[in-house]
């Protein structure tokens, strides 16, 4: 299976420039058979939605996913949930999936966390925390001892990640290395991703191969 595990949909990121029928259309035209949803995660985001009269983040984010999800059914593509959390007072960001929609409902005091506190939450309730490209201007990075890995290869053509660096600290660290386009706009759209030969039916499968590292980065 070819997967995408860091996409955007316009429906939540701010800075995002496609509908979820747009991605769903061009993911499943660029023969991925998966992707991720991962918008934004934080309180910018946020507080946005809340200006426009959303008193709920989590149902609004959760409204999104479904509504890529449905698309992706329609069009035979497998569309799992994610997060893409920033904390407050952090440029950095982190790649979140597994996290159950109890533990995401309750996102205000997620976004108050720190990263060791987060990561502490992360192995109490079983979930992957990454981080996402983490060296990237004005990304911060995080002690490798609280991550379960970080992104090495960003996708996105608007951004220099400096994938071979986080590639050489990954490797040093012994982190677990993902792959993602960071799709925000049509050209974004299958930079990069993973393949296994494991069928992944949810977000369960999913985990699992991650865990295994039974993949390959394209």
């Amino acid at each position: 299976m070819k997967i995408d595990l860091h996409v955007h949909t316009k429906e939540i990121s701010i800075c995002g420039h496609m509908p979820a029928e747009e991605v769903v259309r061009r993911y499943k035209a660029s023969g991925y058979d998966c992707i991720v949803i991962t918008n934004h995660f934080n309180t910018y985001t946020s507080s946005h939605f809340e200006e426009q009269g959303v008193t709920d983040f989590f149902k609004q984010y959760q409204k999104a996913y479904l509504l890529a999800k449905e698309e992706g059914e329609k069009a035979g593509l497998l569309v799992l949930n994610g997060y893409e959390i920033r904390f407050d007072g952090s440029d950095s960001d982190y790649l979140v999936y597994g996290m159950s929609d109890g533990t995401a409902s309750d996102y205000k005091k997620l976004f108050s966390m720190r990263p060791r506190d987060f990561s502490a939450l992360a192995e109490e309730q079983g979930f992957l925390f990454y981080q996402a490209h983490p060296f990237r201007n004005n990304m911060k990075i995080t002690n490798p001892e609280l991550l379960f890995g970080i992104e090495i290869k960003n996708g996105n053509p608007r951004h220099d990640s400096r994938n071979d660096i986080a590639e050489i600290w990954a490797k040093k660290f012994n982190l677990h290395m993902i792959a993602g386009s960071d799709a925000h706009r049509q050209e974004d759209v299958g930079g990069t991703g993973i393949i296994t030969d494991r069928e992944i039916k949810d977000i369960n499968g999913l985990m699992t191969v991650l865990r295994s590292d039974d993949y390959t980065i394209i």
